[in-house]
């Protein structure tokens, strides 16, 4: 979807919101949020990026914290500013592999290790995501039904059977047999060469099981950390549910707007709060307060990014 219909996309459906909710209420839900609530919010929310930082130190151990602390910061301004919400994720592995990996004498080789990493990295932050999503509807069945888990267990499951089938050898050797087919030296130079080498080194990944369940447990730290931010936030303007609700909630939400379909998930984010929170009786003028204030907090770290890129990363930049 080109850029244009998604920024469309996002202004549609945050109208149809700002129409369907009452605009003055959710005006006085965040006129009187509690400020110490929305400051211990934004405290988890900083602290969700720290851990993603420390999680892919799990991969890459060679790498500083504070320099992956950086790149992550910076990989959500990115993730506000280009479409779709994985596009932070590919900036920083280029960003990485060009800044890191060069600069250590491993050539392309490192490069390759590094966005493969990154990759390796989101794909565990999400199973960590699904798995206290999963735990959160299994609490509250009676409230969302089974269907949602039994999605739930299916991603989870095809995400586990891409893993592996990315690391099983002769399904290796076959996506490079189609992609190389008939290819001639540009393709091998831009294509084919990079992708041998991300493969082998996701399969070197799986080949560290201890890794790679760390980098798991790193992920619902993560996510834990993401939920309680978004609870407190809650509570600021007024929604009070069990811990187990918010998981359910935040975690489909975050699966949501992974969907590339608007700018920076806005307008997907907020009438998914709108939908799920109705399910457990939150009013919508709440929901929708939440899912503002979520979107101020991305965008005070997106604004972090901005300056980390603006000065402590430019001196890393190729000349």
């Amino acid at each position: 979807m080109r850029p244009g219909l998604k920024a469309l996309v996002s202004v549609l459906l945050v109208a149809l919101l700002l129409w369907r909710v009452d605009v003055a209420e959710v005006g006085r839900v965040l006129a009187v949020a509690s400020p110490g609530l929305m400051a211990l919010a934004g405290l988890l929310f900083f602290l969700m990026h720290v851990l993603n930082a420390l999680k892919l130190r799990v991969l890459l151990p060679e790498l500083r914290a504070g320099r992956l602390l950086a790149y992550t910061l910076v990989a959500q301004l990115y993730a506000l500013v280009l479409p779709g919400q994985l596009a932070g994720e590919a900036v920083k592995a280029y960003r990485l592999s060009r800044d890191e990996g060069q600069g250590r004498g491993q050539g392309e080789i490192g490069g390759g290790r590094i966005v493969s990493a990154v990759a390796f990295d989101k794909v565990t932050g999400i199973a960590g995501l699904l798995l206290l999503t999963g735990g959160g509807l299994a609490l509250q069945s009676a409230r969302f039904g089974d269907g949602l888990l039994v999605a739930v267990g299916l991603v989870l499951a095809g995400l586990a059977a891409a893993t592996v089938l990315l690391a099983w050898a002769p399904a290796r050797t076959l996506l490079l047999a189609l992609l190389g087919w008939r290819a001639g030296p540009k393709r091998e130079a831009w294509l084919l060469g990079p992708l041998r080498r991300f493969l082998e080194a996701w399969r070197d990944q799986t080949r560290r099981p201890g890794r790679a369940l760390l980098s798991v447990a790193g992920g619902i730290a993560v996510q834990v950390a993401a939920v309680a931010g978004s609870q407190a936030l809650g509570l600021a303007v007024g929604i009070d549910q069990p811990f187990s609700v918010w998981c359910a909630v935040i975690g489909l939400m975050s699966v949501i707007v992974l969907m590339p379909v608007t700018v920076a998930g806005i307008g997907l984010r907020e009438a998914s709060l709108v939908g799920l929170l109705d399910l457990v009786g939150v009013p919508h003028a709440q929901s929708l307060a939440l899912g503002f204030g979520i979107l101020a907090f991305q965008v005070m770290v997106a604004l972090l990014g901005a300056v980390i890129d603006l000065t402590v990363l430019r001196e890393r930049r190729p000349a």
